[in-house]
């Protein structure tokens, strides 16, 4: 395990494969002396939501229950994120496993009850986040990818980092962020408090989208509540540093990640988080602080893997084809070169 802890920032990091990632994570940050000061973690093994159903024939059990990770917000009681681990299965006289992916949810649920992914209840919802392609392996078999995991929870959001360490030309390099966003207006009561979101590297579609490279190139997410009170209203996410730097007379291009919804406009952004492109990395390495517009920010470098090449797309719990163009960044090409990095908010003394 390696824990860093900065000025009451916490970054965790460790290596898993995908069917023990979940229960790793709960570990890794409930461990003393290293339990998350703003986030309870909970693993539930044998949570019936969890268990893999064959997509073609729905009484039919593929596998025992993979496991449900839950995260609860000890600042704000109604942040709370469910992440369900499953993968579809095609069951006949030839069976493939299909993949393994997460199903997510936002709501808390009674007590008693094991907890869900709420947002996508119906086998096939688009909520659904991939590992890797679909290969059509033998029955049993699917790739059970190695992943280096770097973890950011921050006072109400977290941000999952995960790079391939294996099977390269199929794995999609994990993001996900989830947790409160910071809208830039003053909102009405009634939806101010649903401005949280889950938004990944896969972006969200419907069924009748995959065809418009427009929708599946880009980065979404689902919200809470949308400005016009809708549940689980999708929205796209984009940043803009892709270019390099200046780098000298304290000058530097720094991104937020903007959440938007077409209809709506820009409503706000990921909470204690920018994004920028260093033209000399050195200056700032891994895990170092720097000052930028009055904040302090501690600084995480990204290597970014490339996108597989040879498949684009997946299939989900229900048996569908989904096509993906994996997406976090405006793109994987850095402009003049340079050193990407994420700077996450330090919380800084407040002089009386």
């Amino acid at each position: 395990m390696t824990a860093t802890v900065v000025q009451g920032f916490r970054r965790y990091e460790f290596s898993s494969n995908v069917t023990n990632f979940l229960s790793t994570l709960a570990t890794e940050m409930s461990t003393y002396p290293y339990e998350d000061v703003n986030w309870k973690v909970t693993y539930y093994p044998k949570d019936p939501y969890s268990q893999s159903k064959a997509y073609n024939n729905q009484t039919q059990t593929s596998s025992g229950p993979q496991g449900s990770l839950t995260l609860e917000n000890l600042n704000e009681p109604s942040l709370f994120f469910t992440l369900c681990l499953n993968y579809p299965y095609q069951y006949g006289s030839t069976s493939y496993a299909q993949g393994y992916q997460l199903r997510c949810g936002m709501n808390k649920p009674a007590s008693g009850i094991e907890p869900y992914p709420d947002i996508a209840l119906n086998v096939g919802e688009e909520t659904n986040i991939p590992f890797h392609t679909s290969t059509k392996t033998a029955t049993g078999v699917t790739l059970n990818i190695i992943y280096k995991w770097t973890i950011f929870p921050m006072k109400e959001a977290i941000f999952i980092f995960g790079e391939t360490l294996n099977n390269i030309g199929y794995a999609y390099p994990f993001r996900l962020y989830l947790g409160q966003l910071s809208s830039y207006e003053k909102e009405d009561p009634a939806v101010e408090g649903g401005f949280v979101g889950i938004f990944s590297h896969a972006p969200i579609e419907s069924n009748s989208e995959w065809a418009n490279n427009n929708l599946y190139s880009v980065g979404r997410g689902v919200v809470r509540t949308s400005r016009n009170n809708k549940k689980y209203e999708l929205y796209n996410f984009c940043t803009s540093a892709q270019a390099t730097s200046p780098g000298s007379g304290n000058r530097y291009f720094i991104s937020p990640w903007h959440v938007f919804q077409p209809k709506e406009g820009v409503r706000g952004e990921f909470q204690q988080m920018r994004s920028i492109v260093f033209k000399d990395a050195k200056q700032y390495p891994d895990g170092s602080m720097i000052d930028l517009e009055g904040k302090r920010y501690h600084v995480f470098h990204v290597n970014d893997q490339q996108q597989p090449s040879n498949y684009k797309y997946w299939i989900d719990v229900s048996g569908q084809i989904r096509h993906i163009q994996p997406y976090f960044f405006d793109s994987n090409t850095l402009l003049g070169d340079g050193q990407r990095a994420i700077l996450f908010e330090l919380q800084t003394e407040v002089s009386k």
